[in-house]
């Protein structure tokens, strides 16, 4: 007696443990609540986000290549030694401090429409990527709503093992009470214990099943498996509530039009088609317009300051080259340097320019990138075709399965009624002494796979059910 009564608080504080390292988190999460958690924690999800980010900022790109290119620059330095002055094309020894400043723009007329023709580019892309991650999104939503159903199987699992747990330390107790009064043997009671020793091993693999889904979703949800986590459990989950099943005919007709994958690789059809249209347009000529505007500065511009003409070419060269004897300084003609702002508006110059450039011949490679360009249009065509395939066997198969999870889910309900009143007659049976303790114990054990199999194909055919909805467009929702 004080054994099985050890057993039950032993059980009875495993079952609390759990129960508190379920309810420590501040607050219970429903299943939207773990959707929304995890599309936004999610990294692959966010990594996808982040490329689309930058697909985004390519699109903007092509916009800016409609306008045109402004540039502008300046240089300085000194000259040493033997050296070309730039502005006045003469030879110095002495140092001389120079510089350049200009501006240019230019703007592409015409280049085969491969501007356009690159926006339509990355605007497809752009989509597709998107596109992409809706489907991630998707694929997560299914996998957070499958772990979430599972949570709730196993919590349902946990529950029938306790009252299996509790039914059968019930009837131990019957049987040691008829023990004592010498209705049954020894052997027969020593049969009951096995049985409750079978529930609390069940009850204890029930237990083990639950941690793991939990563990399971709070890797989903990217969350600390320290930290308390709880799910709420829906007010009912009403199978006969249901939606019809539809044909899968039907089904896949609404799943192609709202099925980001599909959506994404015909995108894809748009992107082969811009990107081949772009290597034709290689082809042609490209016409540029361009202007440029400038001026420059340098120490080795002079001019002549005083009024002695007649000496300027002797006094010129005296003082670029000092080794030529100087005159008197009374008729020495000076020389400064020409002021910068002066030098700036003298210097000024401007041009404008139209370029043609003419592909004649290139060694075959636009040719073949045209043929490369072909070979992907048609390779985008076959994954849009593998797309709908694929997307056709999904619906069909989970079509079969719910349809099979309907039957199953119909003839176990079925079973287990019929389990519960052939428990029931045996229980009455053993407490009469008409029954043995093995074949109460057969009773008992296909109870408790009846109830199994009903709980597993309800939350079965309810889970098909929902998928066949979501790819339908209707989200998931319990």
């Amino acid at each position: 007696m004080m054994k099985n009564l050890l057993t039950v608080l032993i059980v009875q504080s495993m079952l609390l443990v759990v129960s508190l390292s379920h309810t420590t988190a501040q607050s219970a999460w429903t299943l939207q609540d773990c959707i929304d958690h995890a599309l936004e924690h999610n990294l692959d999800l966010r990594r996808q986000h982040l490329q689309t980010d930058r697909a985004g900022h390519d699109v903007r790109q092509s916009y800016m290549q409609t306008l045109p290119g402004i540039n502008a620059g300046t240089s300085m330095g000194y000259s040493f030694g033997r050296s070309i002055d730039a502005v006045t094309n003469e030879f110095f020894t002495e140092r001389i401090a120079s510089q350049r400043m200009s501006a240019s723009a230019s703007m592409t007329l015409f280049a085969g429409f491969s501007t356009i023709n690159n926006i339509r580019y990355t605007l497809a892309r752009y989509t597709a990527l998107r596109l992409d991650s809706e489907a991630t999104k998707n694929d997560l939503i299914l996998t957070i709503a499958g772990a979430y159903l599972q949570i709730l199987y196993f919590e349902d699992m946990l529950e029938v093992a306790s009252q299996q747990y509790e039914l059968a330390e019930q009837q131990l107790e019957r049987a040691r009470i008829l023990y004592e009064g010498g209705t049954i043997s020894r052997g027969r009671l020593l049969e009951m214990e096995a049985m409750v020793a079978e529930e609390e091993v069940r009850l204890t693999n029930a237990n083990n099943q639950l941690d793991l889904s939990y563990l399971e979703m709070i890797y989903l949800l990217e969350l600390d498996p320290e930290e308390g986590f709880l799910v709420v459990r829906p007010e009912e989950i009403d199978v006969e509530g249901l939606p019809p099943l539809y044909e899968p005919g039907y089904i896949l007709e609404k799943a192609l039009n709202v099925e980001p994958a599909v959506r994404a690789a015909q995108k894809r059809i748009t992107m082969a088609e811009k990107g081949l249209s772009i290597t034709r347009g290689q082809q042609l000529p490209t016409v540029v317009l361009g202007t440029s505007l400038g001026s420059a500065y340098s120490e080795a511009v002079t001019q002549m300051v005083g009024n002695n003409q007649a000496n300027t070419m002797l006094d010129q060269l005296a003082v670029r080259h000092p080794d030529i004897n100087k005159r008197d300084n009374n008729d020495a003609v000076a020389w400064e340097v020409v002021p910068y702002r002066d030098q700036i508006r003298e210097n000024y110059f401007r041009n404008i320019h139209l370029s043609v450039n003419i592909p004649v011949f290139n060694q075959w490679e636009r040719r073949t990138r045209i043929q490369y360009a072909r070979i992907d249009l048609e390779q985008s065509r076959l994954q849009y075709e593998r797309a709908k395939n694929n997307l056709g066997q999904i619906i069909h198969h989970a079509h079969a399965d719910a349809l099979a999870a309907y039957k199953d889910y119909m003839s176990n309900t079925k079973a287990l009624e019929a389990a519960r009143e052939s428990f029931k007659y045996s229980e009455q049976g053993f407490t009469l002494g008409l029954v043995s303790t093995l074949e109460l114990n057969e009773s008992r054990i296909r109870l408790n796979r009846a109830e199994v199999s009903a709980l597993q194909s309800m939350y079965e055919f309810v889970f098909k059910m929902k998928v066949l909805e979501f790819y339908q467009g209707e989200g998931f929702v319990l």
